[in-house]
C-alpha cells in the first residue's frame, strides 16, 4: 500500500499535485482491509515529504511504513476517545 501511495504520488497531473487523491486512496485500501482511515496531519507534513523523498532517491520505503503505522496504532485511541467522551 505504501509504494502505491508513493508511485501514485509521484505522476502529478494535476494543479494542486495528488495528494487528496493519494490519501483518499489510502485510505479505501486501509478500509478495504480492515483498517480504520488515517489523518495525515499538517504538522507532519515535511516528514511525510521528506519520505516520498527517501523513497524516490533511496528506494527506502521503512519512513513511509513508519509515518503510516504511527497513525494506525494512534486511531483506535482517538476512536475510544471520542466513545469515552459520551
Amino acid at each position: 500500500m505504501n509504494k502505491f501511495h508513493i508511485e501514485y504520488e509521484a505522476i502529478h497531473p494535476f494543479i494542486d499535485g495528488n495528494v487528496r487523491t493519494g490519501r483518499f486512496l489510502v485510505n479505501l485500501e486501509l478500509i478495504k482491509t480492515g483498517y480504520p482511515p488515517i489523518d495525515i496531519k499538517f504538522t507532519n507534513r515535511v516528514s511525510y515529504y521528506k519520505d516520498f523523498n527517501e523513497h524516490h532517491t533511496k528506494g527506502d520505503l521503512s519512513d513511509m511504513e513508519n509515518l503510516f503505522a504511527g497513525y494506525l496504532i494512534e486511531r483506535p485511541k482517538y476512536y475510544i476517545n471520542i466513545l469515552s467522551d459520551e
